[in-house]
């Protein structure tokens, strides 16, 4: 009956073709109605109604926090968004250099070898170079009681600069050999990743 008491006046206003509008808030809890948006709920969620029905909502205005934490969660988002771009090329471009498994180890033993070839080749002009070096410190000991002339000087600091140099080219070779082991380690744990069942990439 209640109920029936508080339609009645919206059913009496539709019959007779009257539209009544009502705008209201809650503050604290208590609701705030007017047949305006009252001032009280400018900035907060409302709602209108017509003849008891909502018409329309409107959401609170967000304080600078939740503004902020708003656009920090947006710019997270289109951070996720560009990684998993990014991600997808860079699985489909491994899937694309190497058609097996087999393939992509075959390639790094390949590689690998191509440069322990090369620093096999440096370290016999090292020994070289070692021995060269030994033979100039044994001349200038023969000379013991004697000032060295300047060419056995200018010799022995070029055969300095020259072993210094080969030694140089060796730790670069080395280094390189270490990262494109690296590198092929972590594309054969990419592979496996997105080739393995389950992983929802392959």
């Amino acid at each position: 009956m209640a109920v029936l008491l508080l339609a009645a006046p919206f059913f009496a206003a539709a019959q007779q073709g009257k539209v009544e509008r009502v705008f209201s808030c809650e503050i604290n809890g208590r609701p705030v109605f007017g047949d305006t948006l009252p001032k009280q709920c400018y900035g907060r969620a409302w709602v209108e109604k017509r003849n008891g029905v909502v018409v329309h909502r409107e959401e609170a205005q967000p304080t600078s926090d939740e503004s902020a934490r708003r656009r920090e969660q947006a710019r997270q988002q289109e951070e996720a968004r560009k990684e998993a771009i990014r991600q997808k090329r860079q699985d489909d471009a491994l899937l694309e250099r190497y058609a097996s498994l087999e393939a992509l180890d075959q390639r790094r033993d390949r590689e690998i070898a191509e440069i322990d070839k090369a620093i096999g080749a440096l370290r016999v002009d090292e020994e070289r170079l070692v021995a060269r070096r030994k033979s100039l410190d044994d001349e200038m000991k023969s000379q013991e009681g004697k000032p060295a002339s300047n060419d056995l000087k200018r010799t022995i600091s070029y055969a300095d600069e020259e072993l210094a140099q080969a030694r140089l080219a060796i730790e670069r070779k080395v280094n390189e050999r270490d990262s494109l082991r690296q590198r092929f380690d972590a594309d054969r744990r990419q592979y496996l990743e997105i080739t393995s069942p389950g992983s929802g990439k392959n």
